[in-house]
């Protein structure tokens, strides 16, 4: 990766980071898209994980005083060891597997922005259970779990400050779980090194300006945004398998 490039990428993700927070999440399927251009899948997968853990920091320090701890008690029961297994299984499984799962996903996750399907799911104990263990399984694995979780706790009615909140705190631990199953596994570059020292300023700015953006304008057109990015992005994946 050249200069330029670093260049180009640090500010596209400090505006992703303004537009998750906006929309409620989706920088971590942004910033997977976009390493693919540079990195192989699995490298990409990497990546982007040790990036979330950085703008979940940020996220947390705005909307810890609105998260629902009792859903992210029982949806991490199980999602964090099922986020670690999914991880280890990245580096087992062939490498189109995790391609061809995140171009599903995505595609799913459009269908059910443009559709507007979003069915009503109760917050038992049993579902966040059983809700975090697939979470947990599919994160680890694509290196994304927000294309899952934020469909979920949308559907279980969850208010803008609460839902950000709540999906921030189920996030981060689970996101540790799968980076511990990375590690062991990853070769680190001084591109890499370099990217992540610098997201970590330019994510809580964005999260920051995103948060000042949310009192004031619908997040639909942003919203919009958000899954047209995702759409193109899951379109390049599928025509590289």
């Amino acid at each position: 990766m050249t200069d330029s490039t670093i260049l180009l990428v640090l500010p596209v993700m400090f505006l992703g980071s303004i537009i998750s927070t906006v929309a409620g999440g989706g920088l971590g399927i942004m910033a997977l898209l976009l390493s693919t251009l540079f990195f192989d899948i699995r490298f990409s997968i990497v990546l982007s994980s040790f990036m979330m853990v950085a703008i979940q920091i940020a996220k947390f320090t705005y909307f810890h005083s609105l998260i629902s701890w009792r859903t992210v008690r029982w949806y991490v029961v199980l999602g964090i060891p099922f986020s670690y297994v999914g991880g280890y299984l990245l580096f087992v499984i062939p490498e189109n597997i995790p391609k061809i799962a995140i171009v599903v996903f995505c595609f799913l996750f459009v269908a059910l922005r443009i559709l507007k399907l979003q069915p009503k799911v109760s917050p038992t104990r049993t579902n966040l259970l059983l809700f975090g263990a697939i979470n947990g399984a599919i994160g680890g694995l694509i290196g994304n779990a927000s294309l899952m979780r934020l469909p979920v706790l949308l559907s279980m009615g969850f208010t803008k400050g609460a839902f950000i909140g709540t999906s921030t705190a189920i996030a981060f631990p689970m996101n540790i779980a799968k980076i511990a199953a990375y590690i062991p596994n990853v070769s680190w570059t001084n591109d890499m090194i370099i990217i992540l020292l610098s997201s970590i300023p330019l994510f809580l700015l964005g999260v920051g300006v995103g948060k000042r953006i949310l009192r004031h304008i619908s997040s639909s057109l942003f919203e919009d945004l958000l899954t047209g990015i995702i759409f193109i992005g899951a379109l390049r994946l599928l025509f590289t398998l």
